[in-house]
């Protein structure tokens, strides 16, 4: 007897959730080539040495398989070094910027709950070519611009820059074991591992001080400025002179209402190397978009590009929405139409014809009872248009009797 289970981790979408889901895709897609981003599609499966060089703490997390030549492949878990590998070979000779968008399923090894499963779903863009700080403040826009059209109220974006981080391990002459698994606490907000963690280094005092301040430096631009008054190193500098250009530039684009300065947020991906922002609500416990600059990522394929980009979660997205009781622009207009077999010629035609006014029509084809015609279209909420006038006199029989 075969069990009737789905894999732990995985999905049913219902027709009228998979209906929700549409149209979100809908309005991110449009979204993203309202901006210019030309959408990709890459495979599901890729070689693991392909995904393994791109997404640096994902392997764990992969699904890995061999195929009958014994290469080792594995499910794609996120979209970055897919759209890497293309852009580095299939597009390398094309002119830069690159705008690409994608929308796809993706799969990581993770225990699930509610809103992260192991097959998800997400979307998003990458801008390869640009190094300017307008560059990140276009791909933050749009993340902001994709809350917003999708419908979903009361988020905030925060925007950090890891070399902020990155600058001041660096000053602290910290080996690269050592920063990984501070950069990890801290992306995890454990501040007890994190302090646990610098008891265990030869930093003085004013460089853990430094550290530790970074879990407060979070709000308006002023923020910046107090960073600046507890750093000395170079990189840590420059990388708020840029986050203030940043800044400047969401302003001028419209969406610094939804803004917020968080120098905590580093990712937990090793490479990012500047900017780097994650999208939430209150209504869910975690973040439902990510994103930031990853420079050097592309090279690793033979290809040096700048590059920067975001993908939102798409069950994430979903679930904010219905607990924000969002009134989902559904298809209302469902129809039946029941057919005369004297009328089908004419019947058939209003099908089409209603269909061209964007309604969503069946066609009676069962010969079921009139009753049961009846009981079909009120349990789905259908409108019913009878084509033949005895037909139409009898079901006005029925119903009216039913009265």
């Amino acid at each position: 007897m075969i069990k009737l289970q789905r894999p732990e981790g995985t999905r049913d979408y219902l027709p009228e959730v998979a209906e929700k889901k549409r149209y979100i895709e809908d309005k991110l897609h449009n979204l993203f080539k309202g901006w210019g981003y030309e959408e990709i599609i890459t495979p599901t499966f890729e070689f693991y040495d392909i995904l393994s060089a791109g997404t640096e703490g994902l392997q764990t997390k992969m699904y890995n398989f061999f195929d009958r030549k014994g290469q080792i492949l594995a499910l794609r878990p996120e979209m970055t070094a897919s759209i890497a590998r293309v852009a580095a070979t299939k597009l390398k000779d094309s002119p830069l910027p690159l705008r690409l968008s994608y929308q796809s399923n993706v799969f990581r090894y993770t225990s699930p709950r509610a809103g992260q499963y192991r097959e998800f779903y997400q979307a998003g863009v990458e801008l390869l070519g640009i190094t300017s700080p307008m560059g990140d403040a276009e791909v933050i826009a749009m993340a902001a611009k994709a809350f917003e059209e999708s419908g979903l109220k009361n988020f905030k974006i925060d925007i950090g820059d890891v070399d902020y981080f990155t600058g001041i391990m660096k000053a602290a002459k910290l080996e690269e074991e050592e920063q990984i698994a501070i950069r990890q606490a801290l992306s995890q907000r454990n501040v007890v591992e994190l302090e646990k963690l610098l008891t265990e280094t030869e930093l003085t005092e004013k460089q853990k001080e430094a550290i530790l301040s970074v879990q407060e430096l979070r709000g308006r631009v002023e923020v910046i400025e107090k960073a600046k008054d507890l750093v000395d190193n170079q990189e840590s500098l420059e990388s708020l002179i840029n986050l203030e250009e940043v800044y400047r530039n969401l302003e001028l684009l419209g969406v610094s209402e939804y803004i917020c300065i968080d120098l905590s947020v580093v990712r937990n991906f090793n490479y990012y190397t500047g900017i780097v922002f994650e999208g939430y609500t209150k209504d869910l416990g975690y973040t439902i978009c990510g994103g930031g600059r990853y420079d050097r990522l592309v090279s690793k394929f033979g290809y040096s590009v700048p590059a920067t980009g975001f993908a939102i979660g798409i069950d994430r997205l979903l679930l904010s929405l219905e607990k924000q009781d969002y009134n989902f622009p559904l298809i209302k207009d469902k129809i039946l139409v029941l057919i005369d077999p004297a009328y089908k010629e004419e019947g058939f035609a209003l099908a089409e014809e209603l269909r061209g006014k964007d309604k969503q029509v069946e066609i009676e084809i069962f010969n079921r009872e009139l009753e049961d015609v009846i009981e079909y279209i009120d349990s789905k909420g259908l409108e019913l248009k009878v084509v033949g006038e005895e037909l139409e006199a009898k079901v006005k029989t029925l119903v009216g009797g039913k009265e």
